[in-house]
């Protein structure tokens, strides 16, 4: 097959599937999985930090698996992996309505994390890679656009199916709905490479991408960068930072604790979805303008802000600007540590180097369990805001020393 100048490649198809893909997972059990905490722990009597427990599962499963995904991808039949893992998935978000003790949560994390180390964080990114060469940066962010819009719909969806029949039929409500979605562009769509269908990646043909890929080929081997302080940095940097996605579940319920209905908990849900939605689209242009340096700091301040917000602004209008201020803090992981990676360490190694940073999830496994241990002793989320603040002063820290490493780093360049 080959493809016919004047149409649309193929590549453009499955970045369109991409979306598909990360809005019906990530974007509908991941972003959207705090509408569950309140009406849960009413229901059963949990507490919100012990039942927010199952995501640091979650991380913690991912993370681990991860390394697996990437040495079996190649060697296993991509189409029927994808879809196997993406039907535990689905089949563990409805059996969460099943679901009566703490433990069958957390085991539902690890299964979430095992199969999700592919659909979540693999898939995707890897698809993107194979099928294009040329705008490989704009089809990432838009393919990625899918998880922010996902968690702008599924929040309010997903409020309203729990108003009207209850949590325990919402979970396989969702779970039925992300199957459409998801199962046509995984069974029949998606190839791991294009030549599977006698094609070449978008922009192969161009001189343009060849004069692009000849350029900065330089970089410090991996095994080398690992042990440098600047990464040591990034990688706490991204780490922590982590830590805030623990945020995203608890707005419904902090919503909640300030008067405001479930409705108004999944708004302000939907509308943190929606700036990291925004953001996505629009930061990695910002740092290709103004720098990686200075987005990152613009990033760390609006989302301090954004929880200054929170603390002290509670009426509506306030929150959900807030909230949508507050969702932007997602492209840090996104954009600003693989950028930060690429100009401190080069181009030449940069997947492996990203693939070690992505082991700091570990560190940001514990953000949702601690936001709801911190209202379980206090009875407020004001505290855990001010702690994201000093997270995020750590955080500037961290990246000013990291960048002070790169003449240095660059010097050592094989």
């Amino acid at each position: 097959m080959s493809q016919n100048k004047g149409s649309i490649h193929y590549a453009w198809i499955v970045m369109i599937g991409c979306c598909f893909l990360q809005a019906g997972a990530l974007g509908a059990i991941m972003n959207s999985g705090g509408i569950f905490f309140v009406p849960i722990c009413e229901d059963l009597g949990f507490d919100r930090g012990a039942l927010a427990l199952y995501l640091t599962f979650y991380f913690i499963a991912t993370t681990f698996t991860y390394p697996f995904v990437a040495k079996f991808l190649p060697k296993w039949n991509f189409r029927i992996f994808l879809t196997a893992c993406f039907l535990i998935i689905a089949a563990t978000e409805a059996c969460m309505g099943l679901m009566t003790e703490l433990w069958q949560w957390y085991v539902g994390g690890v299964v979430l994390g095992i199969s999700g180390a592919l659909v979540f964080v693999v898939a995707s990114t890897v698809l993107i890679e194979n099928w294009f060469t040329k705008k490989r940066g704009t089809a990432l962010g838009i393919a990625m656009c899918g998880s922010g819009i996902g968690g702008v719909i599924f929040p309010i969806l997903g409020t309203w199916l729990i108003g009207e029949i209850g949590w325990r039929l919402a979970y396989p409500s969702i779970a039925l709905i992300i199957c459409i979605l998801v199962l046509p562009w995984t069974l029949f769509v998606f190839r791991l490479h294009p030549e599977e269908m006698g094609l070449k990646p978008y922009g192969a043909d161009e001189q343009e991408t060849v004069e692009e890929e000849a350029k900065d080929i330089h970089g410090m081997p991996a095994k080398k960068a690992i042990v440098t302080l600047a990464f040591v940095c990034i990688f706490i940097y991204a780490g922590i930072e982590a830590l805030f996605s623990g945020y995203n579940n608890h707005l419904p319920g902090f919503a909640e604790s300030l008067g405001y209905t479930a409705a108004f908990g999944a708004e302000i849900l939907a509308l943190a979805q929606l700036g990291y939605t925004v953001a996505t689209l629009v930061m990695g242009w910002v740092t290709d303008k103004i720098g990686v340096a200075a987005s990152t700091y613009i990033t760390l301040g609006i989302t301090a802000a954004s929880l200054l917000g929170f603390a002290f602004l509670h009426d509506q209008i306030p929150l959900m600007i807030a909230a949508f201020i507050f969702g932007m803090n997602s492209v840090i992981i996104t954009i600003s540590v693989p950028t930060l990676l690429s100009e401190i360490f080069g181009k030449k190694y940069f997947a492996q180097i990203l693939s070690y940073s992505r082991m700091s999830g570990i560190i940001g496994c514990f953000g949702a369990a601690a936001v709801g241990g911190c209202y379980d002793l206090t009875g407020s989320y004001v505290g855990s805001f001010f702690g994201g603040i000093v997270i995020l002063i750590i955080c500037s820290v961290l990246v000013a020393v990291a960048l002070t490493q790169k003449k240095k780093i660059r010097a050592q360049w094989e």
